[in-house]
Parts: structure tokens; C-alpha cells; sequence
């Protein structure tokens, strides 16, 4: 997989082009500070600024995260009414959503069933929390054909699709989904998490909707992988307000241990490392080199990330 097969070119940068002007248009005055969403503590120092939004690292768990950020009302009406979520659900992912069954969900579909084998747990309800289009959730009928398959979708029209598929579906976010209490005995959500005005909330959110004794599986972005790391305010998964919260590996351990789970496996099974860095203007020079020694050494690299959690595309395991 590389990076133009799920995020076109010409697609992508007309979606940057419209965050930054939904970012414009937000009062920036009504922001308010927030702890780090990792670990909770609230002494950081500043990192960066990007589109006049301020971007700080704590100093307890290295975390980088959005400082001052919008409220709560005014993230989630950002997000009801923006350009770029709108151009995102009706544009940007229909034209690449079978690229992306083949190359991401399929995938991820396998690697949760083989996960959950190694344990011995079979889950007979399981909820995507921020669904789209469900389409995940059709994979893992192949693997879960007997499991009762639901969606928590904010997204009116997104949610209307999900239950056209066959899901039993809640048009809300999952901070809102309290009727679904103690339902599911897998939840997941994906790329969500970066999302968040409190990740605090939404991680507890997710235990909420889970027996005890269940897994949450949440894949997100992270700051200690590779391209994030090299190209910081110049990376192109820093674009606010839509993305907040890139929390450092220990910052999501303490996360979910703060929420009430154990039991927490964290991988970044990331593939694209690499290749973000060697698509961008800002290309560092290791990475020209590194390019330049032919695909197999791209290839021994980003195993290597992989194997040492350094990409930024992290997965967490837990259970409640």
C-alpha cells in the first residue's frame, strides 16, 4: 500500500485547502485550555503553531495535543456544518471508499479476528463507534457471521446508510449512546480518537457501551511515529480543528488505564510512514537517501518502525 492509493493527490489537498478555511472561521477567542489528553497533566511547553492553532508537548508523557482548542458546542457544530466535513463524507471518502476496503478494512477486519483468536474470545456483539459507512462492519461479517453487528454514526446521512446495510445504528456520538450501556462485548472505533475534544470522555464512552469483560479496540493517530516525528507542523495529519490529540505511546497507556481498563496491547502496525514523508515538500534527506537505496530498504525500514512502535498509526487493545 502507499499513500496516493487511499488519499489522492489532488483530493487530499483540495480537503487541506478547505480546513484551513473552516479554521479561519472559528473565534478563536471563545478557545478554551485543556489538559494533556494523555495522562491529564497540565504542564506542557510549546511545540508548534499551525494555522493559528497552538500545539504543545507535556512535559509528563510527551504527548502533543491542541492547546487552547474550541469548545465542546462548538466542536461538534463545526463538525455538523464545516466545508471540509462535508466534502470529507460526500466527496473525498465515496470516491476512495473501495480503495480503502481493499487496502485498510479488509485488513483490519483479519487482524481483529486473528487478535481476538490468540485470546480465545469470540464476540457475539459488536459496536463500531463512528461507523461512516460501515464498511468495516461488513467485513467482519465474514469473520463474525453470527454476531449482532451496530453503529454509533453522528453523521445523519452516514448513520441512514449504515442501517440500510443491516446495523442497528444510533445517530449520535458514542458520549451520547448511554442507552447501549453494557450492550457490546467488542466496541471499536477508528480514527476517532485524534478527533476528540476530551479523548478522556470518548475513551470512557467506549468502556460505557461494554460488558465487563470486554475489548475496545480504538486505532488512531500517534505523535512518536516516524512522519509525524520528521515533518511535525509541516505533516499533513496535523490539520486542525480536525485533528487534536496525538498522544505519545505511554500517554495512551495512561489514557486507558485512567478510563479503568487493563490489559492494554498497543502495536503501530503502520504502513505509510515512509512514503508520507518521501510524497512531501519537506522531504528530510534521510529519507531521500533512504528511498533512493530501492524498495526493499523502505520496506526493512518501516518493519522496523512497526516492530519498535515508531510509526504513527497506532492500535489499542484493552479490556474492561
Amino acid at each position: 500500500m502507499i499513500e496516493k492509493d487511499i488519499r489522492p493527490k489532488e483530493l487530499f489537498e483540495h480537503y487541506l485547502t478547505l480546513c484551513r478555511r473552516d479554521a479561519e472561521k472559528l473565534e478563536k477567542t471563545a478557545f478554551v485550555d485543556v489538559e494533556c489528553p494523555g495522562c491529564g497533566g497540565g504542564d506542557a511547553r510549546p511545540q508548534f503553531e499551525k494555522d493559528g492553532f497552538k500545539y504543545v508537548i507535556c512535559k509528563s508523557c510527551g504527548s502533543l495535543y491542541c492547546s487552547p482548542r474550541p469548545t465542546v458546542a462548538d466542536l461538534n457544530a463545526f463538525y455538523a456544518d464545516s466545508l471540509s466535513s462535508r466534502y470529507w463524507s460526500e466527496t473525498f471518502f465515496p470516491a476512495v471508499a473501495e480503495a480503502r476496503r481493499k487496502q485498510l478494512f479488509e485488513k483490519k477486519a483479519r487482524q481483529i479476528y486473528l487478535f481476538l483468536n490468540e485470546t480465545g474470545f469470540v464476540p457475539r456483539n459488536i459496536c463500531d463507534a463512528g461507523a461512516g459507512y460501515g464498511i468495516l462492519l461488513e467485513e467482519l461479517r465474514t469473520f463474525y457471521p453470527e454476531a449482532e453487528l451496530a453503529a454509533i454514526e453522528p453523521n445523519p446521512s452516514l448513520a441512514s446508510t449504515c442501517r440500510s446495510k443491516g446495523f442497528a445504528t444510533l445517530a449520535t456520538t458514542v458520549e451520547h449512546a448511554s442507552r447501549w450501556s453494557s450492550r457490546f462485548d467488542l466496541a471499536i472505533s477508528q480514527e476517532v480518537l485524534e478527533h476528540a475534544h476530551s479523548p478522556y470522555d470518548f475513551t470512557r464512552a467506549l468502556s460505557g457501551i461494554l460488558k465487563g469483560g470486554g475489548y475496545c479496540l480504538t486505532t488512531c493517530l500517534g505523535y512518536e511515529g516516524f512522519d509525524v516525528l520528521s515533518l511535525q507542523d509541516k505533516s499533513n495529519s496535523v490539520f486542525p480543528p480536525h485533528h487534536l490529540n496525538f498522544l505519545s505511546i505511554s500517554g495512551f497507556e495512561m489514557l486507558f488505564r485512567r478510563v479503568g481498563f487493563h490489559d492494554i496491547v498497543i502495536s503501530t502496525p503502520g504502513e505509510l510512514d515512509i512514503d508520507i514523508v518521501a510524497n512531501s515538500p519537506f522531504c528530510t534527506e534521510f529519507v531521500r537517501v533512504l528511498v533512493a537505496r530501492g524498495e526493499e530498504a523502505s520496506r526493512d525500514f518501516q518493519n522496523l518502525l512497526q516492530k519498535h512502535r515508531l510509526s504513527s498509526h497506532v492500535w489499542i487493545y484493552a479490556q474492561k
